[in-house]
């Protein structure tokens, strides 16, 4: 290996790069200062989430232009625009109960800290990600979960008061996601064919998204099934569920279920 290559690997290690660290710790405690801080102030809570969105963006920005491709190629940048896009549908869809908000700021923490657990030095895209369905799959991917997560945490809500606005947004949000994991599932056949030569392969994560599709199918035919209008807490109740789905989809095909052609 050259010189000049050898400079290149080198500045991959993250010791090259304080600004990353930096930008993605004020990312870090800004999230945890919000948690808090939304304890007794919901409103400053929101702006210090914007702050950290703001923060967390620039780093997962800075990433993509040093690697010069989408910043999603290890176990630390998967967390860490996952815990990115949760922010960003908590910022959005931020309402006026902490019920609400605290959770999903939680979750929002729980996959920072999570991409915290690994190395976070910078690699570059391998061939089979070069391609513009996988930017495409994987942050559609992520903005669903963030949506579901919405979804269950206003249902939570919903069981404490039964108030029908909330379970509008229960529904919404769902409902978002849904439409953002179908696009999500087209992408990712795509690269399917471009990475291994098939839209489908019997594989765990595939599997489970395929679960997690049939699930927000079911709540949308149940939605729309005039027989159940009188019974609204199956919606809430499922929108509950899919998070315990999302979470398996995500995190246990990938660490809990054994060899997987998606682990990440």
């Amino acid at each position: 290996m050259g010189s000049e290559a050898q400079a290149a690997v080198l500045d991959l290690s993250i010791g090259a790069h304080p600004l990353l660290v930096g930008l993605f710790h004020a990312a870090w405690i800004a999230y945890a200062l919000a948690w808090v801080v939304g304890l007794v102030r919901p409103g400053i809570s929101r702006a210090i989430l914007a702050a950290g969105v703001a923060a967390h963006l620039a780093m997962t920005v800075a990433r993509g232009l040093m690697i010069e491709f989408f910043p999603l190629t290890n176990k630390f940048e998967s967390f860490s625009a996952a815990a990115l896009c949760l922010a960003i549908v908590a910022l959005v869809t931020w309402g006026d109960r902490r019920l609400y908000n605290l959770p999903m700021l939680g979750v929002v923490l729980i996959a920072t800290g999570a991409a915290s657990r690994f190395s976070p030095d910078l690699v570059y895209a391998p061939p089979l990600m070069r391609t513009i369905w996988y930017p495409l799959h994987v942050p559609l991917s992520f903005f669903a979960y963030g949506l579901w997560t919405a979804a269950g945490a206003a249902g939570v809500v919903w069981f404490t008061g039964r108030d029908p606005d909330w379970l509008r947004r229960v529904d919404r949000w769902a409902l978002q996601g849904f439409g953002l994991w179908s696009l999500s599932m087209i992408a990712g056949g795509f690269w399917g064919v471009v990475a291994w030569g098939a839209y489908f392969l019997w594989d765990p994560k595939i599997l489970w998204s395929v679960i997690l599709w049939f699930h927000y199918a079911t709540f949308v035919h149940l939605r729309l099934t005039p027989s159940l209008h009188e019974q609204p807490w199956i919606r809430p109740a499922l929108a509950l569920l899919g998070v315990v789905w999302v979470f398996i989809a995500y995190v246990g095909t990938s660490f809990f279920f054994g060899a997987s052609s998606h682990a990440f």
